[in-house]
């Protein structure tokens, strides 16, 4: 019996010696915001494979490719749209990254002197061609609106309007930001 005890009492002891060596840790998670006037990164990839919306259609195609100009920023979208493809000025797209949607202001039918098969592009450097695009899109170098969706760190999403000035190179400069509910 003393025996029985003597090991209880060890145990009991062993056992608040390790109830005292273990160590507590505190894990903190800390979530920032950009900070205010900063711009969020956009990167090719929220771009590729967004849908296409045109007047009248909401799914009028899907972004396959990006041409880029010789300075490097944006010229045309590439959009494949029923086995055909048609180049669409990058200045003249309303893009939604939030959502993957990028919008045109302007009909399907008008579009038909722009398709190409796959392995006959059109040459962007033919005035030809660039005169029925801005025929097509004659919205290059005005101020317009457009909305903004984007996600902040943390889930949020932020809703605003953006006025924009296209540049005859294709680059968009955002000239003010409205925050909506």
């Amino acid at each position: 019996m003393l025996r029985s005890t003597g090991i209880a009492c060890g145990l009991v002891l062993a056992t608040g010696c390790l109830v005292r060596a273990q160590v507590t840790t505190e894990t903190t998670t800390t979530t920032t915001t950009a900070p205010a006037g900063a711009t969020e990164v956009r990167r090719v990839s929220q771009i590729l494979g967004s849908s296409v919306q045109l007047q009248g259609t909401n799914n009028f195609g899907k972004v396959e490719d990006i041409v880029l100009g010789e300075n490097g920023s944006p010229s045309y979208l590439v959009v494949a749209a029923n086995g055909r493809y048609v180049m669409m000025p990058w200045n003249a797209a309303d893009v939604n990254y939030g959502r993957r949607v990028v919008t045109y202001d302007v009909a399907p039918q008008a579009l038909q002197p722009l398709y190409f098969e796959r392995n006959a592009w059109p040459n962007v450097a033919n005035p030809q061609y660039t005169n029925q695009v801005t025929r097509i899109f004659p919205r290059r170098g005005v101020i317009r609106q457009r909305n903004v969706e984007t996600v902040q760190p943390g889930g949020a999403v932020v809703n605003e309007t953006e006025k924009v000035k296209v540049r005859p190179n294709g680059k968009v400069i955002v000239k003010e930001r409205i925050n909506r509910p």
